[in-house]
């Protein structure tokens, strides 16, 4: 047993810290590509959201696609080194991030998750990798389906779960409605009709207790956590020394199902960028300095796959479906002829 850094940010950084990076790859769904990505270069451990592509793209296919996305998935990981922990998609009740403005249900997401898991485990060395749920928008009513008319985003969530066949964790967002230590700990709540869940940086409470009992345990990851609405000011206010310092006293309190890290949003690219703002850098470094760690099994290196291992799988697969065609013939040959006889029976009576 060892310890890990909770600390993390969004997006590959020039920063030292202990903990975790999170980053993220739009690689389609066409099962005949073969890129990965070569993780080993990062000083901290790699956390990959994989999504079929980014805004109306959708962040995972159209159903029909959905067995191609997995497959993908599986040959981007197999074409990988040095990651074993796998983000599916992101934010799939939210509509930027739904193709053509199709929305995503439970029933859809758990059906694509369930597929990418399958094919990710079947990845020889990967067995046992974190195919982790996305994280779902909070606060965001846009998704409604049979069953949930107004939207709710724990409930989503609470359905997700409920259709999955399995799961080796999740990953969640949380925000701060102000770049302040008091709005980090404020427990204000919505307006109805969802004035049950919190207002701000604690709906990531609302998330952990709507995990279900057997599935609590499971590694955690906040790989989401910013100013909502507005970009970061270039202001040391101690916002994120707050946050940090909320996340380790939850772990204190729940050390049987911990969040493992909470990754600032977001170091480069859209307006939430903080790679050129020393003083928000400078308040997370100073939340880094307080050394909140977890607890966590020392993992040991796996075999590196052989080039062909997809391949091979592949190829098993087709053997697999093949005979399965074969049994559905001879089952049906077999059903024509009792139906036969027992047309002939009832002639003969």
């Amino acid at each position: 047993m060892t310890t890990h850094g909770i600390y993390a940010i969004h997006g590959d950084h020039n920063l030292s810290y202990p903990g975790y990076v999170v980053l993220t790859f739009g690689i389609g769904h066409d099962p005949n590509h073969r890129d990965g990505h070569d993780f080993t270069q990062y000083a901290n451990t790699p956390i990959a959201r994989l999504n079929n592509g980014y805004g109306n793209q959708g962040t995972i296919p159209l159903p029909e696609h959905y067995p191609a996305f997995a497959q993908r998935c599986a040959r981007f990981v197999a074409a990988s080194r040095g990651c074993s922990r796998w983000i599916i998609g992101n934010e799939p009740n939210h509509s930027q991030e739904q193709k053509d403005d199709q929305p995503i249900t439970p029933t859809m997401y758990a059906r694509c998750y369930d597929l990418c898991r399958a094919w990710i485990h079947s990845v020889a060395g990967h067995e046992n990798d974190e195919v982790l749920v996305a994280a779902v928008a909070p606060w965001n009513p846009e998704t409604q389906y049979e069953g949930n008319p107004g939207g709710n985003w724990i409930a989503y969530f609470d359905d997700v779960q409920s259709l999955i066949d399995g799961c080796d964790g999740f990953a969640l967002h949380t925000y701060t409605r102000a770049q302040t230590p008091d709005a980090v700990v404020s427990d204000d709540r919505m307006g109805a009709p969802f004035s049950d869940y919190h207002n701000g940086f604690r709906t990531y409470r609302d998330w952990m207790n709507a995990i279900w009992v057997d599935l609590r345990g499971l590694p955690v990851y906040i790989t989401e956590f910013c100013v909502a609405g507005v970009p970061w000011d270039n202001a040391n206010t101690e916002c994120i020394q707050a946050a940090y310092a909320e996340i380790d006293a939850w772990n204190q309190r729940y050390p049987e199902r911990p969040i493992r890290c909470l990754a600032v949003y977001r170091w480069a690219i859209d307006r939430w960028s903080f790679h050129d703002k020393p003083a928000v850098i400078a308040d997370f470094m100073r939340a880094a300095d307080q050394g909140y760690t977890l607890p966590v099994e020392v993992e040991p290196p796996g075999p590196e796959p052989p080039e062909d291992a997809l391949d091979a799988l592949t190829e098993r697969v087709d053997e697999l479906e093949a005979e399965l065609h074969q049994q559905a013939a001879v089952i049906k040959a077999l059903y024509a002829r009792v139906q036969a006889g027992a047309v002939g029976l009832a002639g003969g009576g």
